[in-house]
């Protein structure tokens, strides 16, 4: 069967091809109605119109740059690996292919930007990371691009997505302490100052809603420059006289850890100690507790990030700051204390 062509879809929905190019490409310009129409007959045909044309007729690249830091090309970021899923889930559907990239160096800086005025991307992605350099010659530019969790001004001024980090930690206390514990610990991340304010803030302000004093010996801060860090830090937290009967985690792999190390002291999980971890990561299913985690729908996260990126690169209105929220996920890693509120 001969390959369809856009003046096919046009002539079946008695429309011209302009109308076809402005739904392919998520345009204003055409009704409702005719938009449903060409698009219900692009869906029934499974027509895909020829890449090398669309890019020859729009002088677009359809292909967006993702920056990743370095060591998250391998499989130890399974947060950004979720994002990416995602990315690449929407990025398809919409036509684009996605290539991956670092800016670690001015090397590297210069390689991105040589891309972008090459006209080999139309738009870029940041996970995770964010140069300060980069990003102001792209608004210099007025060149889309948006920043996924990253440490960035909350101004408006650059477009972020990002997890509602206070919101994830002020809920998994007050879950702890409606579980009936008062001795709560809390294992500190030390990825970005505005990830640790955030969660500093949603678990002080679950403390004292909850009336659970806060105790600093139990506020450890894990450090990512030293060997086992979540253990270190574990090991301080249980230190001293006494010790917290929950803790909530920065993050899943902080709990999975940090219920190895204690089980390893001869204390049980939940029994002895619960723990409640954050970002919903495949490992929290698996291990023994499986952790109870706020959770974070990272694939989702991936889709809007690119659908947000595609209205950008197209005109389109768009949110400049947006904030996914979490989903308590309740496993074997949280007791009930009898008598809690």
């Amino acid at each position: 069967m001969e390959k369809l062509t856009i003046r096919d879809i046009a002539r079946m929905a008695g429309v011209s091809t302009t109308a076809v190019s402005f739904v392919l490409n998520g345009r204003a310009g055409v009704s409702e109605a005719t938009r449903q129409r060409v698009q219900a007959i692009i869906n029934e045909t499974g027509f895909t119109p020829n890449i090398h044309t669309r890019r020859l007729n729009l002088k677009r690249s359809f292909t967006v740059h993702v920056v990743l830091r370095q060591y998250d090309f391998s499989l130890f970021n399974l947060f950004a690996m979720d994002v990416l899923t995602g990315i690449f889930r929407e990025s398809k559907s919409l036509g684009y292919s996605v290539i991956f990239t670092s800016v670690e160096n001015e090397a590297e800086c210069s390689e991105l930007m040589d891309a972008i005025h090459g006209k080999e991307a139309d738009g870029v992605i940041f996970i995770q990371v964010f140069h300060e350099k980069v990003v102001q010659l792209l608004q210099a530019e007025q060149f889309p691009f948006l920043c996924v969790d990253c440490h960035v001004p909350r101004d408006g001024t650059v477009p972020l997505l990002e997890v509602d980090y206070y919101d994830a930690a002020y809920r998994a206390v007050r879950y702890l302490a409606q579980k009936g514990h008062r001795d709560i610990g809390f294992l500190i991340s030390d990825r970005h100052a505005q990830f640790h304010r955030q969660t500093d803030a949603g678990f002080d302000d679950a403390l004292r809603d909850s009336c659970v004093p806060c105790r600093p010996q139990w506020l450890q801060r894990v450090i990512h420059n030293i060997p086992q860090p979540a253990t270190n830090a574990m090991e301080k937290m249980l230190s001293g006289p006494s010790r917290p009967t929950a803790v909530f985690c920065a993050s899943d792999t902080y709990a999975a850890n940090a219920i190895r190390y204690v089980t390893k002291l001869g204390l049980r999980a939940p029994e002895d100690i619960s723990f409640i971890g954050l970002d919903d990561l495949v490992i929290s299913e698996y291990t023994r507790p499986a952790i109870t985690t706020m959770g974070v729908d990272k694939v989702r996260m991936g889709r809007l990030a690119m659908e947000t990126l595609y209205r950008m690169m197209n005109g389109q209105p768009f949110e400049p700051i947006q904030l996914m929220s979490t989903t308590l996920i309740e496993r074997d890693s949280v007791r009930t204390i009898p008598g809690g509120t």
